[in-house]
């Protein structure tokens, strides 16, 4: 069983998903997240879930107050006396439950610290202290019609049929083989992988593995079971791909992954023409096999695959492909292909959201074409929102873009859209999400989001090394060591993680310890940066080290946002905060036309404490904009607050 089922009005779903991550992070189950049947009141699935459950927080609206299903569920509570109620919105109580102490959660502002979640985690950690027995979840059920709760849980062992008994359904799909003797078909099978795993990625009751995770399998012997173990899942999905002009054969087998059985498998030959047809067809039945509900809203979903141009999905396919491979030199002809793919079909959003998804990453790698690149995202994004305002990812790159340019509130607007309209567990959106949380200095809220993307796509560099970083950031350098060590064992330019791991050993003050974990990263060095080289060699002579960051900071090689950045933190570490907040003054401000360095977030390392007591730091503060963001939305950061009418303080 689990520890918490909580009860909730379907349509709050986006509101509650960070209350139950802040949950399960700090160790608690949660049983949420539900396959709904209508007509199922209160069946014995349900019952039992409430008989047994530790704890049951009934989290009221104003449209969970109407449902009779959630009402229900809090009076059962009730009854056993272990109703913990939460609210939102002011929403106005049922008559039996005035009586009962209820914690307003408006204004936790999805942040654990908050006095209010803080308030709800103590009412919880008294309730389940007095419980008797060790914590357990439940089997994956269904709950009361489309108002209500319940399925999910976290996992307390690491038995896979316990696992299964924890939790609802989970799946990777590993990518499909190309079975068209032709390499150059590749695109089109690894485009039929990625379609299954973003229709699924919408069916609220299933957790699905990420593109980068499951494609980390790719064009490897795996040993299934064994996949399954590694990526807390319950099923894995493997299959094959064969084109051959215009026909196209597809096989596909859902794997049991405890037993290693076949829970279903299917051979489809089709002309290519029927391709969306079959998509949707392959995506509900294996829905259907691992017998999880799917609401018309889901269905509706899948079914829209954005275009009806089979000519302009190749496009899309083989620019994706190019995109995929992170080739900066390969960007513009993934760019081409996109836009032929809009050239026939305009109102084709994927296609243009992944031409966005281009231009970002050359904000990163192509910083001598980052004025024209952002503006052409910004021209795009423009487009996309005019054509497309229900797509998520539209939202997201809006997002993106107005960070770019240090628009906080319109990013914050632009992510709170995405949020609405995103799967709750989609990797790529909560990834960027936290990116802005980082670097507003929400940095709680980050780790909650990001450790909710680890589920989702727990074989992610990217994810791990924010998460990394953002636990070092929040004084959690254990969490943070711990993290580091679960991807030790993975490929990738592990260079960030290294990196940061080089910043909490030497605060520890251990020399040697520090010395070697240099040389660590330096074997990972991919930013070309001369004089870490010959600062590593002098830990044990700040003084002469200090003097090396200081020419390397008037050197015309260092005249970028990220190398300066980087400098910054160096000059903070060997002690001259003003040099730092120079550096970190010219890597935002002075050479924001030059490229982006997306780590705006490194002026909240623990080792910048003295650099933030400078009044040029509140200075860079209120010029990238942060202070004005922070004014306008009462959403301080974890490092600052208000102080008076125009002031404030940070530390």
């Amino acid at each position: 069983m689990a520890d918490i089922f909580l009860s909730y009005a379907r349509v709050d779903k986006a509101r509650v998903a960070p209350l139950v991550a802040a949950l399960e992070a700090r160790g608690w189950s949660v049983w949420w997240d539900p396959e709904i049947a209508p007509g199922q009141e209160f069946d014995r699935q349900i019952a039992q879930q409430l008989d047994v459950a530790k704890a049951v927080i009934v989290v009221w609206t104003p449209a969970s107050v109407d449902s009779r299903w959630v009402r229900g569920e809090a009076r059962l509570a009730a009854e056993r006396g272990v109703l913990v109620p939460v609210r939102f919105d002011h929403a106005r109580l049922p008559i039996d439950a005035l009586a009962l102490h209820t914690t307003d959660l408006d204004d936790w502002k999805e942040d654990p610290k908050s006095g209010a979640f803080q308030q709800l985690s103590r009412a919880l950690g008294s309730l389940l202290q007095s419980s008797s027995g060790g914590a357990s979840s439940p089997p994956g059920g269904t709950s009361s019609t489309g108002a209500t709760s319940s399925t999910g849980g976290t996992p307390s062992t690491s038995a896979q049929e316990a696992e299964r008994e924890r939790k609802g359904p989970s799946i990777c799909v590993l990518p499909f083989a190309n079975m068209s003797g032709d390499s150059e078909q590749e695109y089109f099978s690894d485009g039929i992988s990625e379609d299954i795993i973003t229709d699924l990625s919408k069916v609220s009751a299933l957790l699905v593995i990420s593109r980068n995770s499951a494609f980390t399998f790719k064009g490897k012997h795996v040993d299934l079971p064994q996949v399954a173990r590694q990526l807390k899942v319950t099923h894995v999905l493997e299959g094959s791909v064969r084109k051959a002009g215009n026909r196209i054969r597809i096989t596909a087998q859902l794997i049991d992954g405890a037993t290693n059985g076949h829970v279903w498998a299917e051979r489809y030959d089709r002309d290519l023409s029927d391709i969306f047809a079959l998509q949707d067809e392959i995506s509900q039945a294996i829905v259907s096999a691992l017998k999880v509900r799917l609401f018309p809203e889901e269905k509706h979903s899948i079914e829209d695959r954005g275009t009806t141009s089979v000519e302009a999905y190749d496009k899309y396919l083989r620019a994706q492909a190019l995109a995929n491979r992170g080739i900066q030199a390969e960007s513009d002809q993934a760019e081409a292909l996109f836009r032929e793919a809009l050239a026939i079909d305009s109102g084709f959003a994927r296609a243009r959201s992944s031409l966005c998804h281009v231009y970002f990453w050359r904000f990163i790698f192509s910083p001598q074409r980052f004025e024209r690149t952002r503006d052409d995202m910004d021209a795009m994004v423009r487009e996309a929102l005019a054509r497309a305002p229900d797509h998520w990812d539209t939202h997201l790159l809006d997002g993106v873009s107005r960070m770019a340019r240090y628009d906080w509130l319109g990013a914050d607007g632009a992510f709170a859209k995405m949020k609405a309209l995103a799967p709750p567990s989609d990797s790529v959106g909560l990834l960027y999400l936290s990116i802005f949380l980082s670097d507003v200095g929400r940095t709680a809220e980050a780790i909650t989001r990001l450790t909710m993307a680890c589920k989702a796509d727990p074989l992610s560099f990217a994810v791990s090394q924010l998460l990394q970083q953002q636990l070092y950031i929040g004084g959690r350098v254990d969490d943070a060591r711990a993290e580091y060590e679960r991807t030790l064992g993975l490929g990738g330019n592990r260079e960030a993680a290294e990196h940061t791991a080089l910043m909490w050993i030497w605060d520890t003050g251990d020399v040697g310890r520090t010395r070697l974990q240099f040389r660590r990263f330096l074997d990972h060095e991919a930013l070309s940066m001369p004089v870490l080289h010959q600062v590593s060699g002098l830990l044990d002579r700040p003084a002469t080290a200090l003097d090396l960051i200081r020419e390397a900071f008037a050197d015309p090689a260092y005249q970028d946002p990220m190398r300066m950045m980087l400098l910054s933190w160096y000059a903070a570490h060997l002690g001259d905060a003003p040099l730092a907040v120079a550096a970190l003054r010219r890597s935002r401000i002075d050479l924001k036309g030059k490229g982006y360095s997306a780590v705006t977030y490194a002026m909240w390392f623990p080792f910048m404490r003295d650099v933030r007591k400078l009044p040029a730091f509140k200075s860079l503060l209120r010029d990238l904009g942060l202070y004005d963001y922070w004014r306008k939305s009462g959403k301080w950061g974890d490092f600052a607050r208000p102080v008076g009418e125009d002031d404030f303080e940070v530390w």
